[in-house]
Order: structure tokens, then sequence, then C-alpha cells
């Protein structure tokens, strides 16, 4: 009995242990940042404005990618957990190509952005300079913008549109319903206490039924991150107007580029039934 008493206790003692450190390095988990941008729209000739945004004593870097012909069309790009605007050019090229104006930040921590390391937090602050700055420097109506998140990123823009009903579309990309959700559909985590033990929540899930501009949520069959599953979730707690696109054949990240037909036909349709747009 003593001898399984104290196995007991050492399983115990581990289990601690292991739900200390996954407590103690949640944030080296998610914010997975890059400083180096190694490349920009100009590489593949298309112009562009580097822009600073002063925040805190610190700075968020981002891209001002016009389109080719003027549109009123824009759309606020945030970006996944990994890597800079860099690691999100081609797609940026993509919607610039489509008709949008594309407005991409790296959040604190990330590329040139500085007044890291990056927290949830600073995420949400990050992603409401950036709108005022497109709403009060650059004069654009809110109605013409559309909040656009992939990934990560899909959690600030739910973030943000909730708090901007004057928004003129929110658009999420591979999806999460929080960082729990995916954590629990990890199988090693089943046994952890997940939801007590992260302070970086990311809850998209919970905040996605207030948001009030039409909705698109666009997800690949293939993506083996984030699965379709949580996009059906966010999707039926969503309110209308709301649409869900489901790419055939479509990964995390390569919808656009595996399937442009599917994709562009379910982005440019639901832009135009947008007011805004």
């Amino acid at each position: 009995m003593r001898s399984v008493r104290g196995f007991l206790i050492a399983i115990a003692i581990a289990y601690l242990l292991v739900v200390g450190a996954i407590w103690y390095t949640q944030a080296q988990f998610i914010f997975q940042p890059s400083p180096t941008v190694d490349g920009t729209p100009a590489d593949s000739g298309v112009p562009f404005t580097n822009v600073t945004l002063p925040i805190q004593g610190a700075q968020i870097a981002g891209w001002w990618v016009p389109a080719e012909s003027p549109r009123v069309r824009t759309l606020l790009y945030l970006h996944g957990n990994g890597g800079n605007v860099s690691a999100n050019r081609d797609h940026v090229l993509r919607l610039r190509n489509a008709g949008l104006n594309v407005f991409i930040i790296d959040y604190r921590g990330y590329g040139l952005s500085t007044g890291g390391p990056p927290r949830e937090k600073l995420t949400y602050e990050d992603a409401e300079r950036a709108w005022q700055y497109l709403v009060t420097e650059r004069n654009i109506p809110p109605a013409q913008i559309a909040i656009y998140g992939h990934s990560l990123g899909s959690a600030v823009a739910t973030d943000l549109a909730s708090r901007h009903p004057e928004a003129g579309a929110l658009i999420l990309e591979g999806a999460l319903t929080s960082i729990a959700g995916v954590a629990e559909g990890i199988r090693w985590a089943a046994f952890l206490p997940v939801r007590l033990i992260l302070t970086e929540r990311f809850d998209a899930l919970s905040k996605i039924g207030s948001v009030r501009p039409p909705k698109l949520f666009l997800h690949g069959d293939a993506d083996r991150m984030n699965s379709l599953g949580m996009a059906r979730r966010l999707y039926a707690a969503a309110t209308e107007p709301k649409q869900l696109a489901v790419i055939p054949g479509g990964g995390h990240s390569d919808s656009a580029e595996v399937n442009p037909t599917a994709y562009f036909a379910a982005l440019n349709g639901f832009l135009k039934s947008c007011a805004g747009f």
C-alpha cells in the first residue's frame, strides 16, 4: 500500500508539474513571431506604403496595399500566430488583385512592430489602432471596411468587429473557436484542465453572437489545423446575415491558391451582398 501511495503521489506531482509548465509557457506555444520581414509587395512589382503607427510607447508596422483600380472596398487584414506580414504577402496580393485595398499589420512583437512580447490583450489593442488609422487618418467610411482574420487572427477580428457594429463586414478564414477549443482537439491535452489554466483565451465563440455586420466564414475542407467543425460552431452561434463557404481541397492557409474559383466566388459574392461594398 505504501508503494502504491507513493506511486500515486508521484503521478499527481508530475501532473501538476505539466499543468504548471503549460500555464507558464502558453504564450510561447501560441505566439510564434518572426522579426525578419523577408519580402514585400514590391518584390512582385506591386506598389505599397510602409505604415508605422505609434501605440503606447511602441509602434505597430504594416503595409497599405491599394487596389490597382481605385475602389472603395478596403480589407483590414489580421494575420495568424506565426511569422509576420511577409508570410502573408502572397495572399495579400491575391486579395488586392480581387479589387480590394488591403491594410495588413503586425502585432507588437512581430516583424518591425515593437513593444512585445505579444499577448492577447495587445493584439486587440493593435487591431483597434489599425481600425482607427483607416477611419480617422485615411478617412475611410467604416461601412466600406471589411475586417478579415485568418487563424488566430480570426479571434482578433471577431473581437474588433464585436466593438464596431458600424463595420461593413467580418470575414473569418481557418477560424478557431478559442485556444481552449484548439487544445481540446489535441489527444494528450484532453486530460488537462485547459479552460482553467489558459490566460490567453482568444475566445471568439463567446463574442461572435454580438457581431452585427454581415459575416463570412471561409474554411478549407482539408484544414488540419483548425477543424471545419470549429467554423460550423462559430457559424451556428453567429447572428444573421451570415454565410459559410467550405472550400473543396483547401487547407489551413492555401484555400485561395488551391481552389481560387470556389474561394473568390464565395468572397466576391459575399462582398457584393454587403451594403457598403
